[in-house]
């Protein structure tokens, strides 16, 4: 780990949780943290006490000003390093924040490893930034001593000192402050002073009559370098009178050249090299035989790939160049041209290369940590979306595989985010072994992957679809054992209208689709997915106010014996939405249960229930029973004990009365076992729904959690019995009804819709029986007359 030790830090941020975290993250690596943020005046309020070494800047601060806004402001007022962090990768909001060119950028959620990097890489380029700076300002000033006499300002000792003012005439060697300031015109004293205050730059122009001699012309500077712990500013003064001579010039500047770190060149206008210092040789690799009196085109490497050879005899020059050197040993340079002429006629070219090779690295860390997955090392959402936009800018047809590991959810709660974090990490290994160079590998969530591949006919994706399901047929080692997982997987491929977000949205919707199939398959995007889809949406924001808009309401269908007495009524949920009619049950229950509101949905139709019961009474019909269907899901919710007792108290109702129809593979799970057996204990029969398919099989008959089984309709044979198969089916629902009846166990047989089915029923000795043949479900009002109207007599004198 590294200790940022002597280090400060702000952070700003408006979530106090986030906060929290990244303090302890910061002071964990040694850095002291001054304070935390939420607003731009508290932040600059915390500048004016002290000047942090970084700032740890959230983009989105929910106020008025966005965090892009006040790193801005800071970077124009103080130039500290800004550490971006954001929940948003979108390319607008990193685009915004690196044209304020940001010394790092991390996507919440971060651990302490990524801000450690992060944070590493601020500081490392903020120390090669101050060298460099550092650098060209000792270049700056020693290409100017090579010229002029050096300026002493001593403010602590009221002072000026000039050091080597031979060439100054009579101008004094040293003078108190306010003599050197009144040397200035008035209208000039004013930036002077400010200059020498606050350590600025400044130049100006100076003419002097000292001691009686001639007016004499000085140029004056003022730099930004200091000695002595700021003390002293250095600057410079120039006798622009005479020329100085040409060799006094050179001595300095030889002088100065030879212990700078930038390499530094000079050639006459042919091109051939006059002088070079030892830091451009070390950088090429040579030694100065190797380059004094040569071509200065024949001194850089022949091999440098794709790098443009640098042009040096262009004034104004400035750009960045790569070079190889001898060794091998790549330096990324910035070089900077200018020609000077020597006594009138005779042109040279100096040319100066800065080192920015420890930048670059930097950059290119900072760049990959915007782009890439700190878990798995593949590329992260905003890589993604540059992959996308740069096929479609380019007009290049590409397609998507979205990849979700089946119930990955499981490891992970079962074994731990640590197990899991391996299995992904294998994941990633694989992938890369079977994809194409050019392909690319997107870790899009927490078990999701994508592959980007400009392979777009139907045979390429099918080999690419095949080769992603077989790495997925050996299991996964990890430290406690190995793991057999599979993956659902959906294709879409673009076209020219088609947007990155619709492309990605149709490859979701596939991948969906395949996990509704079954998971562990391959689903190809059409349209009528979409669809699908569109309608699911439908549904699924219809429910959310159906049952409080009494849009949901039960159903009830008669449950008859061979004489036609109603024996029961099944509830049935029917869902009527106005202005657009009913939505079949078949649609809306499996979503229901997906999103828990069949909860609500369940508990009204028990209070619909119980109302049915009562009317039932108030009419007369007082033996008849309401059957109730519930599933697995119910059976889980915590609490349904409860809500349930509540409903049938609240009614007054006999809980006997009440049916709870299920099928066999809800008692798969142990949870719902355990629930249905305290519902029994308050007095509610279960009945085995859909017997005949599925779990169902006789041995359930012999379980005492069920009172009544009910035989599924796909089990009715065609009539006449023409065929083997309508015999079998005839026999055996003949022989159920026969066990049951031995077993005392009532045995319904629904889905009775002709009469040749009923007398069919009637002959094999069914005690019970429902369908369309008796009556369809009936609303409580089409129910009450249809009691009345057929079935009074019959049920009240039975």
């Amino acid at each position: 780990m590294r200790n940022f030790k002597d280090k400060t830090a702000v952070i700003v941020e408006d979530q106090t949780i986030d906060a929290l975290n990244a303090s302890r993250f910061v002071e964990g690596l040694g850095m002291r943290v001054l304070g935390v943020a939420k607003s731009a005046e508290k932040v600059f309020s915390l500048l004016e006490n002290e000047i942090p070494d970084l700032i740890l800047l959230d983009i989105n601060l929910g106020g008025e000003e966005t965090g892009i806004e006040i790193g801005q402001a800071i970077t124009g007022s103080y130039g500290i390093p800004i550490i971006f962090t954001t929940s948003y990768g979108d390319d607008d909001t990193i685009s915004s924040a690196l044209a304020i060119s940001p010394y790092g950028y991390l996507i919440k959620p971060y651990g302490r490893s990524s801000l450690e990097t992060a944070i590493g890489v601020a500081m490392e380029r903020r120390r090669i930034e101050d060298d460099i700076r550092n650098t060209n300002s000792r270049f700056s000033m020693a290409s100017s001593v090579a010229k002029l006499g050096v300026l002493e300002v001593d403010v602590a000792s009221n002072s000026v000192v000039v050091n080597g003012v031979e060439e100054l005439m009579d101008f004094p060697h040293s003078l108190s402050l306010e003599s050197f300031y009144n040397l200035f015109p008035e209208e000039e004293r004013g930036k002077l002073k400010a200059a020498v205050k606050r350590k600025n730059k400044y130049r100006t122009m100076l003419q002097v009559e000292l001691d009686g001699s001639d007016t004499r012309w000085y140029e004056v500077v003022l730099s930004d370098v200091t000695m002595s712990e700021g003390a002293i500013q250095i600057g410079a003064i120039q006798d622009v009178s005479p020329m100085e001579s040409v060799k006094s010039k050179l001595s300095i500047a030889d002088k100065i050249i030879s212990e700078i770190q930038e390499g530094v060149l000079v050639c006459d206008d042919c091109g051939i090299v006059m002088k070079a210092n030892d830091a451009f040789c070390d950088m090429l690799g040579k030694v100065k035989e190797e380059v004094l009196n040569y071509h200065v085109m024949s001194v850089f490497p022949s091999d440098r790939k794709d790098d443009v050879q640098p042009d040096v005899l262009t004034d104004g020059l400035r750009a960045e160049v790569t070079v190889v050197n001898d060794f091998g040993i790549r330096h990324h340079l910035v070089m900077s041209v200018t020609s000077f002429y020597q006594d009138g006629s005779n042109q040279f070219f100096v040319a100066i290369f800065t080192d920015i090779t420890e930048l670059k690295s930097s950059e290119t860390q900072l760049k990959q940590l915007a782009y890439t997955d700190s878990l798995t090392g593949a590329g992260n959402r905003n890589y993604l979306n540059t992959i996308i936009k740069s096929y479609t800018s380019s007009n290049e047809h590409c397609a998507i595989v979205f990849i979700d590991i089946d119930e990955f959810k499981l490891i992970n709660d079962s074994h731990g985010h640590e197990v899991g974090d391996e299995v992904l990490k294998g994941c990633v290994a694989r992938l890369r072994a079977i994809v194409r160079e050019e392909d690319n590998i997107i870790r899009f969530g927490g078990d999701e992957f994508i592959i980007v591949t400009s392979s777009i006919l139907r045979e390429e994706l099918e080999g690419i679809t095949k080769r992603l399901k077989d790495i997925f047929a050996e299991p996964f080692q990890t430290n406690i054992g190995n793991f057999r997982i599979t993956a659902s997987l959906g294709v879409a491929v673009s076209s020219e209208s088609m947007t990155a977000s619709e492309l990605l949205k149709n490859a979701d919707i596939a991948m969906y689709s395949a996990k509704r199939n079954g998971k562990n398959s391959v689903v190809n995007f059409d349209e009528s997915l979409s669809k699908d889809i569109e309608y699911r949406l439908f549904i699924q924001q219809g429910l959310d106010n159906a049952v409080a808009s009494k849009e949901i309401s039960a159903y009830f269908q008669p449950i008859v014996d061979t004489e036609g007495k109603v024996l029961s009524l099944e509830a049935l949920a029917r869902w009527h939405i106005p202005n657009y009619g009913s939505v079949s049950p078949e649609k809306f229950i499996p979503i229901a249960e997906l999103t828990q509101h069949i909860h609500e949905i369940g508990v009204h139709m028990l209070t619909e229930a119980c109302i049915a019961l009562n009317k039932l009474n108030s009419w007369g019909f007082d033996e008849i029973k309401v059957n109730l269907n519930l599933s697995a899901v119910q059976l889980q919710k915590k609490g349904i004990i409860e809500a349930f007792k509540t409903v049938i108290d609240a009614n007054n109702i006999d809980s006997s009365k009440l049916v709870l129809e299920i099928t066999e593979s809800t008692l798969q799970n142990s949870r719902a076992r355990v629930t249905l057996n305290k519902l029994k204990l308050l007095g509610f029969k279960v009945s085995l729904d859909d017997f005949g398919t599925g779990f169902s099989c006789i041995s359930e008959l012999a379980d005492d959690i069920y009172d009544a089984i009910k035989i599924d309709r796909s089990l009715l044979p065609t009539f006449p019995l023409n065929d083997d198969s309508a015999k079998r089916r005839a026999l055996i629902i003949e022989n159920v009804i026969s066990l049951c009846s031995a077993l005392d166990m009532p045995c319904t047989l629904e889905g009775l819709e002709t009469s040749e089915q009923v007398s069919f029923a009637r002959r094999i000795g069914a005690t019970a029986m429902q369908g369309y043949h008796f009556a369809r479900p009936l609303s409580m009002f089409a129910l009450m007359e249809y009691m009345q109207a057929n079935h009074a007599t019959k049920n009240q004198a039975g």
